[in-house]
């Protein structure tokens, strides 16, 4: 074969190789080079989507988005001094600051932020001198807002900018500078709240014309919530406790609902939006208060003699104890060679059961604890859920803790002593338990051994109007006899009528409850009290504590009562 055929052949090989080569890029694999080709010179940016909103029981707006208006440079990023100076002049800006940014913004950046919450005055300066003014964009977007400001903060919780590991997480979608729940409802809520986002796109030099072409998906809103909370209810509970540091809690024991959470002190979530100067977050953060802390599932405390009810119930099943059985309180207990003291100076003298109960005699409990055992002790604590979480919706719930023999050895290296069964008995020691774990065993009580889960959101609501009901839901149920549930409510009526929780009486209104002192090693004792009404048909459950409040009737009582006479002058629909 002569060169010249050689050559001829390897000419027509490469002709083929090239139009194959076309063929597989202009027809086989046309849509992916066609949406690389645009990927040169279409950029998106986003369009956020409106959040839901948070409503009250009453379809008062706990949280809802306010309209702003922000300024974005878009390509052509072209420098033009007198362009950009108008611009500054406008936007109250530094024209070395427009230089800085126009130095280090990328060609390819499908839009830059330049300012946020434009004034009316702004926005027109801006539109009437466009022509004037280097390429820009104005997009309406969202800034979350709580019209009720710290009231119920605790509950609603507050929105922050995305974390890393948000972004880096493909599937839920998030762009930088995106806000996202961060706590209370805002949190648990946010795939619903959320919606989704849309897209702007800018065309950078389309086919070498100047002319900006844009193409928009716009968002989907998010869905609504309904909170199960009365506004007006939380106002007066926040009002009740003060300036107190504590907790007060109110529900509907027969489906969960939860009318009121108060946790204080208390925050303001508007500033996580608006922003916190240097000073104001070191204030709140190095706060000894901890006011971002709720309190009411999120600390752990002694739950003195509120747990003297457990204790009752251990005692009445196992036939320990009976509401005739007598007993003489001389003011102190002697075990050994150690002394264990009730809290009334003195002594109750002789009373039965029923009247231990009422007056929250420790002498009693005494008794009875080391009649039952510890073991027993332990066992109904678990039954009524006081080592549990409780389920409620909201994130930053702890469990309380249940010591046992085999904790201590294992872990203080120690037997268990009967002292130890003393303390256990009126509720100290190192029992822990958080105000909504109480809350929950007081409920269990209420409806005679059935836990609803306790939970702050009724219904979801899309943007078609459809509901979407969150119907009660039962996490727990104990056995308990009639004649034991009789005998520890006929005690804790009386714990109203005329014991320890005498400062929550309202004449005309039957409540049952049951006031604690809790002995704190780093302060004054803590205050509770927890209670349900009516006796004869619960409909509420209210619970109270106070940190350092040093008495139960004394200081939780009296705000409960507060609670309980606005609802019973008609304030809450139930």
């Amino acid at each position: 074969m002569s060169r010249e055929l050689i050559f001829k052949r390897i000419i027509e090989l490469c002709l083929v190789i090239i139009l194959l080569r076309f063929f597989y890029l202009q027809v086989y694999n046309k849509d992916f080079y066609v949406d690389l080709s645009q990927r040169n010179y279409l950029k998106s940016m986003v369009l956020p989507a409106p959040r839901g909103l948070i409503y009250d029981r009453n379809n008062n707006v706990l949280a809802e988005n306010k309209i702003v208006y922000s300024v974005y440079l878009i390509p052509p990023y072209k420098f033009d001094k007198e362009k950009v100076k108008n611009l500054a002049e406008i936007l109250g800006l530094k024209m070395e600051d427009l230089q800085k940014i126009y130095s280090k913004i990328s060609p390819y950046m499908p839009a830059y932020l330049l300012k946020r919450k434009l004034t009316p005055k702004e926005i027109i300066l801006l539109e009437v001198s466009r022509d004037y003014l280097p390429s820009f964009t104005i997009n309406m977007e969202f800034d979350r807002f709580y019209p009720y400001g710290s009231i119920a903060s605790h509950i609603i919780g507050y929105m922050g900018e995305v974390s890393k590991d948000e972004l880096e997480n493909e599937e839920l979608d998030y762009s930088l500078g995106e806000k996202s729940g961060k706590y209370g409802l805002e949190a648990s809520y946010e795939k619903i709240l959320r919606g989704k986002k849309g897209f702007r796109g800018i065309s950078l030099y389309a086919y070498r014309e100047k002319k900006i072409i844009t193409a928009q998906k716009d968002p989907i809103p998010g869905r609504s919530i309904v909170s199960t909370i009365d506004i007006e209810l939380q106002k007066v509970a926040e009002e009740a406790l003060g300036e107190e540091k504590g907790v007060v809690i109110v529900s509907n024991p027969w489906t969960g609902e939860i009318l009121a959470l108060v946790s204080h002190p208390s925050f303001d979530p508007n500033k996580f939006i608006e922003g916190f100067t240097k000073k104001e977050w070191e204030e709140l953060i190095k706060n000894p208060d901890n006011p971002l802390n709720n309190r009411a599932i999120s600390s752990l405390y002694p739950p003195g003699s509120i747990f003297k009810l457990v204790v009752a119930l251990s005692a009445l099943e196992n036939n320990k104890v009976s509401s005739e059985d007598r007993f003489y309180c001389p003011g102190e207990y002697k075990i050994g060679k150690y002394t264990f003291r009730c809290w009334k100076k003195g002594g109750h003298g002789h009373l039965d059961f029923i009247e231990g109960i009422a007056q929250s005699c420790n002498v009693v409990f005494f008794n009875v604890g080391l009649r039952i055992g510890d073991k027993s002790i332990e066992d109904y604590a678990k039954r009524f859920f006081l080592d549990s979480k409780t389920g409620i919706d909201i994130p930053g719930e702890l469990k309380g803790f249940i010591p046992s023999r085999e904790w201590k050895m294992e872990r203080l290296r120690e037997p268990w002593y009967p002292g130890d069964t003393l303390n256990l008995s009126i509720g100290q020691g190192y029992i822990l338990v958080t105000p909504m774990e109480i809350h929950a065993m007081m409920s269990m009580i209420a409806t005679e051994g059935i836990l609803y889960k306790p939970h702050l959101v009724s219904k979801i609501i899309g943007m078609d109007g459809k509901e979407e009901v969150i119907n009660p839901e039962v996490v727990g149920k104990v056995s308990i006899s009639q004649n034991s549930w009789a005998v520890l409510k006929k005690g804790m009526k009386k714990v109203v009528d005329e014991g320890t929780g005498l400062a929550t009486r309202i004449p005309g209104v039957n409540i049952s409850g049951k006031t604690g002192t809790a002995e704190n090693p780093h302060g004054e004792s803590h205050a509770w009290f927890s209670c349900f009404f009516p006796s004869e048909n619960p409909q509420y459950v209210v619970t109270v504590f106070v940190e350092h409040g040093k008495s139960g009737g004394g200081r939780a009582a009296p705000i409960a009562k507060k609670v309980i006479e606005y609802i019973v002058k008609g304030g809450v629909k139930n």
